[in-house]
């Protein structure tokens, strides 16, 4: 399930943004070629610099809890429209939790939300990783899962997509406003949530790329426990089964990728926290491009 209204919320930070500046400085009218100098100049600020490395690398941490769970849930045989009925119980708290946390995110360090929301989404990482090692012990005679399971992973995604990843969504947004340039300010939003959109997918596709070379399958004789040989691609899967023999999962890759992005997300927090809390000491003149 994807989170759903960000655009909109871009929108609003930008619209607001706007309004607060109205009386100091009107945004300039640039051509297209003056828009990509600017874009130049604006990814060459010093700090700004720093502020690419956390909005492309930063996700990192969740990429294989946000891109795999839902397929690994869709083969368990999970419905995809059960799957997606679950995001319409999620839009009451998605519209209640910007008005919630309005107050630190509107404070003139509204990174504090993100800081305090990331290792809370690693957390939940771990617990996305139990429900689904948890979830194959539910399945009924039918094939299909009890209503109880269901509502134990709307509350899953309730913490975790709605609380941990829409806190830190609007936390860097809100940030992001604050240090827009005045006189460029609906170039330089849109450039920062592109980049922060961008830092969310690749390492997503990088992920469910690499997981197939974390998971192992061994060839195993029906019924009993010998195994033959190891069956990892498809044509040694295919010559398993031809062969009346079963290609068993010893390791599942979605669990090493997991732990591997969580161990990742670790060291980039520690290593990032003190840069990121900057951020906010920074003066806003600092990120200006448009030099009075």
């Amino acid at each position: 399930m994807k989170k759903t209204g960000g655009s909109s919320i871009v929108m609003g930070l930008r619209r607001r943004f706007r309004g607060a500046i109205a009386d100091d400085a009107d945004e300039l009218e640039l051509g297209i070629v003056e828009r990509y100098a600017v874009l130049w100049k604006i990814v060459r600020l010093k700090p700004m610099m720093w502020m690419l490395v956390v909005l492309l690398t930063g996700k990192f941490a969740f990429a294989a809890t946000d891109g795999i769970t839902g397929l690994k849930l869709i083969g368990m045989g999970m419905p995809k429209d059960k799957l997606s009925s679950m995001a319409v119980f999620l839009t009451p708290l998605q519209v209640l939790l910007p008005w919630m946390i309005g107050k630190y995110t509107a404070s003139p360090r509204p990174l504090n939300v993100f800081l305090l929301s990331y290792p809370y989404r690693i957390f939940m990482g771990g617990v996305f990783a139990a429900l689904v090692w948890w979830t194959p012990s539910f399945r009924l005679p039918d094939g299909d899962f009890p209503v109880t399971l269901y509502a134990i992973w709307v509350i899953g995604y309730c913490f975790h997509q709605q609380v941990a990843s829409y806190c830190m969504f609007v936390s860097m947004m809100a940030f992001n406003a604050q240090i827009s340039d005045p006189k460029i300010g609906g170039t330089y939003m849109t450039l920062l949530n592109t980049l922060n959109n961008l830092g969310g997918n690749w390492p997503v596709t990088l992920i469910l790329s690499l997981t197939g070379f974390f998971t192992f399958k061994d060839c195993v004789v029906k019924g009993t426990k010998t195994v033959l040989y190891s069956c990892n691609t498809k044509a040694l899967a295919d010559q398993c089964t031809k062969g009346g023999d079963v290609c068993e999962l010893r390791i599942d890759g979605y669990y090493i990728a997991v732990a591997f992005c969580s161990l990742v997300g670790i060291i980039w927090f520690k290593a990032l926290f003190s840069k990121i809390k900057y951020f906010q000491k920074i003066p806003r003149s600092d990120w200006s491009v448009m030099k009075k």
